[in-house]
């Protein structure tokens, strides 16, 4: 996925078409009034399994007027879903505490709320909620699944993968489940095993609705089972520290490659992709073979921010002294018309499970599994899913999730984020903005805007980008509230590490912090 001029992609989670098109809020339809909550209930679950959104939330709205908690509950819960599939996530978490609130005392009902809140990218009050939720039943599956999930985000694979199996264990039925735990195996290089666990998710999608999900899920299935028994990302140098060096380009940092050691390549260090990218014409050169072909998104106006890219391995990737075999990457065929610049490669250390730290000044990029310890005056928790991110607030009081992209430019906000502030009235100048989909059409700069990721840490009354980011919030299964690109990190030595589960800044001297 990659926000301005960049190279990099985000694989499916949901394809949803248009996010929210043509949906309202509110239940008025007098259909089936006459049935009783629990049919509505059923009614709503064949509605949902349909797409047909509108019906469903209708029928959900009534069932949560049965006496029954456990009804009312999942109509809450259903509810809360139809919104997620439609990208609707504040929407979302608004629901998400209505139903907590008719039952504060009913696990279930938190464990929703705290779903609700995940979509809206509110991560640490969903996992407070789910810890509530687990207080009150150790075996809730909803509550299971969302602290397994926020362990996973923070880089606590072992303990996430137990309560995502103990989840299953209680409920085999939900889709999301397996493919959460698909992710886990992933990161753990089990990609069997990850197969395997996306098997199970397209086998578990209703089956009215198994189309672009079970397409999606097959590909990837297919794509790590390519790599049969070999070691996904081995190291064939030691497995230590490498500093290499880093070639300043405008707004972008390259950093120099080499592919199956022959094709010398100038990457953009590229942390908004979850794969290292690549042109055809790379590829071709390299000798790389597509294997199967995956929806990606990101911003700009072909196919409403989503693409299709060509899924391959790299046997080796160099890097400095660094060399890495069996590397998964993206090929971006077909080529996209019509930017003002030809699209180029991506080097994203982070998805090979790298920790990096990015010295601007001294123009070098440090990259291992484990940095040496080091204290930084600014030290952010990190939220690794898929892409890094923190918590940011802009204007004082509205929380954000905020992606780390070194290879996106300025400081930007989703249309969605940007929707929710109140700003002096001014007139909105419109931006040129491009990205892995081309050009975002209804991009602009809207000014007087703080953004703050600690305190006086940010940028103050200044312009951001607003772009449109339904596409990769879709697609991510949360609102991305909005990217810090180059413009901000220059300001500092950067440090992302996994193994700690932290941003660093160190503020460079003379360097503003706001």
């Amino acid at each position: 996925m990659h926000i301005s001029r960049a190279a990099g992609a985000i694989v499916l989670l949901f394809f949803v078409g248009v996010p929210g098109a043509g949906f309202t809020v509110s239940a008025q339809s007098p259909v089936g009034r006459t049935l009783t909550p629990e049919a509505q209930l059923t009614r709503g679950d064949q509605m949902f399994a349909a797409r047909r959104y509108q019906e469903a939330f209708t029928a959900y709205d009534a069932a949560r007027g049965s006496e029954r908690p456990g009804t009312r509950i999942r109509a809450g819960a259903g509810q809360v879903q139809t919104l997620m599939r439609l990208s609707l996530f504040f929407e979302a978490a608004r629901m998400g505490a209505a139903v907590a609130s008719r039952d504060p005392d009913q696990a279930a009902a938190l464990a929703v709320h705290g779903d609700a809140l995940w979509a809206a990218g509110l991560f640490d009050e969903a996992e407070r909620r789910y810890d509530e939720a687990l207080t009150r039943d150790a075996r809730e599956a909803l509550a299971l699944h969302g602290k397994g999930r926020a362990l996973a985000a923070r880089r606590q694979l072992e303990p996430a993968l137990e309560l995502l199996k103990r989840a299953i264990a209680v409920d085999k039925r939900q889709a999301a489940f397996h493919y959460t735990i698909a992710g886990v195996y992933e990161e753990q290089r089990d990609f069997r095993e990850a197969a395997r666990a996306l098997d199970r998710y397209r086998d578990t999608v209703p089956s009215k609705e198994m189309d672009d999900l079970t397409l999606w899920a097959q590909a990837q299935a297919d794509f790590l089972r390519s790599f049969g028994t070999r070691q996904p990302y081995e190291f064939l140098t030691a497995d230590t520290v490498y500093t290499v060096p880093l070639i300043l380009d405008d707004d972008r940092v390259k950093v120099r490659g080499q592919l199956n050691g022959r094709e010398t390549v100038d990457f953009v260090l590229d942390t908004g992709a979850d794969r290292t990218t690549l042109t055809p014409e790379t590829a071709s050169r390299a000798g790389l073979v597509p294997v199967r072909t995956l929806q990606t998104a990101g911003v700009g106006a072909v196919g409403v921010g989503y693409r299709g890219l060509q899924v391959a391995r790299i046997d080796e990737l160099q890097v400095g002294e660094l060399r890495i075999a069996q590397v998964g990457a993206l090929i971006k065929s077909p080529s996209m018309p019509g930017l003002p610049r030809p699209e180029g490669a991506g080097f994203s250390p982070l998805s090979m499970g790298l920790s990096i730290e990015v010295d601007y000044g001294a123009g070098t990029l440090t990259m291992g599994r484990l940095l040496p310890p080091r204290d930084f005056p600014i030290s952010l928790p990190l939220r690794m899913l898929r892409l890094p991110f923190v918590r940011g607030t802009l204007n004082g009081s509205t929380p954000v999730n905020l992606a780390i992209d070194t290879g996106g430019t300025a400081i930007s906000l989703s249309r969605r984020a940007a929707g929710r502030l109140e700003t002096p009235t001014a007139r909105l100048v419109p931006a040129k903005v491009f990205g892995t989909s081309g050009w975002d059409p209804s991009a602009f700069l809207l000014p007087y805007v703080d953004v703050e990721v600690a305190p006086g840490v940010g940028s103050s009354q200044r312009s951001v980008v607003v772009l449109n980011l339904d596409a990769p919030s879709a697609l991510l299964g949360f609102e991305l509230g909005g990217i810090l690109g180059h413009e901000f990190l220059s300001r500092f030595v950067v440090r992302i590490d996994l193994a700690r589960g932290l941003v660093g800044l160190w503020p460079r001297p003379g360097a503003p912090t706001r």
